[in-house]
């Protein structure tokens, strides 16, 4: 059995439906911390969902947009290729005329398909688990490319703090690897932290109802 139809077993289901549509809330209202008010009413508004995992993610993300702005651009990236169907045939079925863009490609090449400072909003749930150090970094630079001035990043990772959650992302690593068929890294969170800082970014982050899963509102500095 492939990932995707693996990790669809989960985010496939009402309850992520749920889950994910929170996120996108609270993510927004947490950019207020930093003093910052996103600007989902401008004309041209575009926003990207950097890594979809499937179809579900793809449309209650459309479906958040869209209610915010009914114009707005919005590119989907995945590297999965079975992700990338099934979301070009969803889109294709519920939201035709929209201005939706879906592209099968790798996160770090972005600035090859999306125009520099073209982006106002970034938004992705769970995939720096993917990136080790110096390919996260790499990640935040090419935002940092393709996001306007006054652009805004939500998303979420996991991360360890002590000893409990250093074994729980271990966890994580085999489940990747014995289930999911993929590989996963373990991020300590004070050095994810500084990574963010250092790639010249402003943050706040909330707990989860898991201590180890965080929610993170970015702008750049």
């Amino acid at each position: 059995m492939s990932y995707y139809k693996r990790f669809g077993i989960i985010i496939g289901t009402p309850l992520w439906r749920r889950y994910i549509r929170r996120q996108y809330e609270q993510g927004v209202i947490d950019l207020l911390q930093l003093g910052y008010k996103p600007h989902f009413e401008r004309k041209g508004f575009t926003c990207l969902l950097c890594g979809v995992g499937n179809e579900v993610t793809a449309d209650e993300y459309i479906g958040f947009v869209l209610r915010k702005n009914p114009d707005a651009r919005i590119w989907i990236i995945d590297l999965g290729e079975e992700q990338i169907i099934a979301v070009k045939k969803m889109v294709k079925s519920k939201y035709k005329g929209e201005d939706i863009i879906v592209k099968q490609v790798n996160a770090l090449d972005l600035e090859k398909i999306v125009k520099l400072v073209s982006i106002d909003w970034i938004e992705t749930d769970a995939v720096w688990e993917f990136f080790d150090y110096k390919s996260l970094k790499q990640l935040l630079d090419v935002w940092k490319k393709i996001l306007k001035a006054d652009g805004f990043v939500t998303t979420s990772a996991t991360s360890y703090g002590g000893w409990w959650g250093r074994m729980v992302d271990q966890f994580k690593i085999w489940i990747g690897k014995k289930w999911l068929k993929v590989r996963v890294y373990s991020h300590e969170r004070a050095k994810l932290h500084k990574l963010i800082r250092d790639s010249d970014y402003e943050f706040c982050e909330r707990s989860t109802l898991m201590p180890y899963f965080r929610r993170y509102s970015m702008i750049l500095r």
